[in-house]
């Protein structure tokens, strides 16, 4: 027999064909069933709810007036069953489905259009949602449950994994007509010997500079929030900078030269970071795994104007 709380989407199913078919013979074979193991799940889901769903005669099958009051719960009930299934086969086909992504500022503007492009082409009915902050806020957001996952430059602590995907390689940037950039070669005592415009403290770019020149006292000269900010002051000739591969595209004016870091030759890596032992949706596993496979390229800027 079946417990009420154990009543199925095949039972409703079952129900459903014999109210609208009249008839055991039709009704079993529409549920590919034999007629005997059909009656068994009638008798089972009336024993189960308590009330006779059925009146049956040698030629005809009719619902009682208790059947006639299950009807309209057992049509909602199989309807909303059907949608629920319907939408995790969905998800788990990718269909659907919301993935929430943190990322740096410069690999949002820089990497991440792209690739969320090429995603949301394949999958129109996920969601996606994209957070430009901090390292550290990157961190936190995955940690703390906000986001699937995170690009960014620190890789978490015991509770996260962290694979790097990427490397960015920063790049001196300075007006075209800078005597930089007519040299050959360019040491750290000569970039220290300019008016240096740097990025708050607080920036990741920031804390790679501080720990390449460590030995080299740079020029400080002004500090900036925003790479447009910083790209506006070297373009007025208030000093240098030195910036990642990604931001260049926001030093892209005609006025600007941009020469890569030989000594001290600077990177930052990138690292894709998630939960530990906390499972995906089947959307973000195939974000995730997507990104991880992406060959990240530095920004065309760079080929042009090193």
């Amino acid at each position: 027999m079946i417990d009420p709380m154990n009543i199925t989407s095949q039972d409703l199913h079952i129900f459903l064909t014999l109210a609208q078919e009249k008839n055991f013979t039709r009704a079993a074979a529409r549920c590919g069933l034999s007629q005997s193991a059909f009656s068994t799940r009638i008798s089972s889901l009336e024993h189960a709810l308590g009330a006779k769903l059925f009146d049956r005669t040698t030629r005809r099958v009719e619902m009682t007036p208790d059947g006639e009051v299950f009807e309209p719960f057992a049509h909602q009930l199989h309807a909303d069953l059907s949608d629920v299934i319907q939408i995790f086969r969905d998800r788990a086909a990718r269909r659907r489905g919301r993935v929430s992504i943190a990322a740096l500022p410069s690999v949002s503007a820089g990497w991440m259009p792209k690739i969320l492009s090429r995603f949301a082409a394949r999958h129109p009915n996920v969601q996606l949602s994209l957070t430009d902050a901090m390292a550290e806020t990157c961190v936190s957001l995955v940690r703390n449950g906000d986001v699937d996952f995170a690009l960014s430059t620190l890789d978490g602590a015991e509770d996260l994994d962290g694979q790097v995907v990427a490397t960015d390689h920063f790049y001196l940037v300075c007006r075209k007509d800078h005597e930089l950039l007519s040299k050959k070669k360019i040491a750290a005592a000569d970039i220290a010997s300019y008016p240096f415009i740097h990025l708050t403290r607080n920036s990741s770019v920031r804390r790679a500079l501080d720990a390449a020149f460590e030995r080299v006292k740079l020029k400080a000269h002004l500090e900036a929030n925003y790479m447009a900010t910083l790209a506006g002051m070297v373009e007025a000739g208030l000093g240098i900078t030195i910036v990642p591969s990604l931001s260049l595209h926001q030093f892209e004016r005609p006025t600007l030269g941009v020469r890569i870091l030989q000594a001290p030759r600077i990177s930052r890596p990138i690292y894709l970071i998630r939960r530990r032992g906390r499972t995906l949706s089947a959307a973000a596993e195939a974000l995730f795994n997507e990104i991880r496979r992406t060959d990240f390229e530095e920004p065309s800027i760079m080929r042009k104007r090193t």
